[in-house]
C-alpha cells in the first residue's frame, strides 16, 4: 500500500505543478506588433540596449523586417559597428544580398581594424557571386521558356537562377502568342515576370495543321470580301463617270448659260465626285489589304518542341 500511496502522491503533485505553470504568466513579454514596434523605436526613452534586445527576439521569431528596424535604431543610438553585421544577417535572410553587402562594407569602413575582417571580406565575395533569380509566371501554366534564345527545362510557373546581367525572356504557350521581356538582374536579385497573351507581334507560334487550315479559310474569306468590295467600289466609280461625262457634254452643247445648263453642270459635278470617291475607296482597300498580307508573310515564326528533358526552338523568316 505504501508504494501505491507514494505514487499517487507524486502524480497529484505533478498535476498541481502543471496546473500552476499554466496559470502563471510567462516571464518574457510578448513580441510587439508592427505598430507597437514603431512606437517603441520612436520613443526617446528607448535605449540602444533595449532596441538591440527587442531586435534579437524578433530575429529569433524570424521577423527579419522588424529585427532590422530595431537594430538600425540601436545603431543610430549607440553607433556600434557590430550592429551593421546583424543588419546584414537580416537582409541576407530576406534574400536582399545587395543590401547585406552594403551593410558589411559599411562595417569594414567604420572598423578598419576589425578582427573578423578576413571572414567578412570572404562573405562579401561569396555574396557578390550570388546568382539572380527569375520568377516567371504565365496566365496559362505549362508554357515553354527561352532565356537569351536558349530553351530551359522548367515550364511556367518557374523560378530560374541566372547570372547577373541583362537577359531576354520569351514565353510561348500552345497556340498562343509569345511574350518577350528584357530585364536587368543584379547579384542575388529576384525579378518577377508575369506574361499574359499579347496582341499580334512579329513573333508568333507555329500552328497545328487544323489551325493552319482554319486560318487559310479565314484568309480566303477575307480576300474574297475585300475583292468584292474593290470591284463594287470600282464599278460605282465607272458607273458614275459615264453619266457625269454625258451631262457635262449636254451642258456645254446648250451654249448660253441657263437654268437647264446649271442643273446639268451640278448633276455632272455630283457624278464626278461620286466617281472620284469610289475610285479612291477602291484603291485604298486594295493597297491596305495588299500591305497587310505582305506584313503577315514577313513575320517570324517560332516553333518549339519538347524532347526528353529539354526543348529545341527554330526561328523561320
Amino acid at each position: 500500500m505504501k508504494p501505491l500511496a507514494a505514487a499517487m502522491l507524486l502524480l497529484g503533485l505533478a498535476g498541481q505543478a502543471q496546473a500552476q505553470a499554466e496559470l502563471e504568466p510567462s516571464t518574457a513579454p510578448p513580441l510587439p506588433t508592427d505598430d507597437e514596434l514603431t512606437d517603441f523605436l520612436a520613443d526617446p526613452r528607448t535605449t540602444a540596449d533595449a532596441a538591440y534586445r527587442v531586435g534579437a527576439r524578433l530575429f529569433e521569431a524570424r521577423r527579419f523586417d522588424g529585427a532590422e528596424r530595431a537594430w538600425l535604431r540601436a545603431y543610430s543610438l549607440g553607433r556600434e559597428p557590430t550592429l551593421l553585421v546583424a543588419v546584414a544577417d537580416t537582409r541576407q535572410r530576406r534574400g536582399d544580398e545587395p543590401g547585406a553587402v552594403a551593410m558589411l562594407e559599411q562595417y569594414l569602413d567604420q572598423k578598419p581594424d576589425a578582427p573578423d575582417r578576413v571572414s567578412i571580406e570572404a562573405r562579401i565575395a561569396a555574396l557578390l557571386r550570388s546568382p539572380g533569380r527569375l520568377v516567371i509566371r504565365s496566365r496559362e501554366p505549362g508554357c515553354a521558356i527561352l532565356i537569351d534564345g536558349a530553351p530551359v527545362e522548367p515550364k511556367t510557373p518557374a523560378e530560374i537562377e541566372v547570372e547577373p546581367g541583362t537577359h531576354t525572356v520569351i514565353v510561348v504557350g500552345e497556340g498562343t502568342r509569345a511574350g518577350e521581356k528584357t530585364v536587368q538582374v543584379g547579384y542575388g536579385e529576384v525579378k518577377e515576370l508575369d506574361f499574359a497573351p499579347e496582341p499580334p507581334s512579329e513573333l508568333i507560334v507555329q500552328e497545328t495543321e487544323e489551325a493552319k487550315l482554319e486560318a487559310k479559310l479565314v484568309e480566303e474569306r477575307e480576300d474574297l470580301m475585300i475583292r468584292r468590295a474593290v470591284i463594287s467600289t470600282g464599278s460605282i466609280a465607272a458607273a458614275a463617270l459615264v453619266p457625269g461625262t454625258v451631262l457635262r457634254i449636254c451642258a456645254e452643247r446648250e451654249g448660253q448659260p441657263t437654268d437647264k445648263t446649271d442643273r446639268l453642270a451640278i448633276f455632272s459635278n455630283v457624278s464626278f465626285g461620286i466617281a472620284a470617291l469610289s475610285a479612291v475607296t477602291s484603291f485604298t482597300l486594295f493597297m491596305t489589304h495588299k500591305n497587310k498580307r505582305a506584313r503577315e508573310r514577313d513575320f517570324a515564326r517560332l516553333r518549339i518542341d519538347t524532347r526528353g528533358a529539354g526543348a529545341w526552338a527554330t526561328l523561320r523568316f
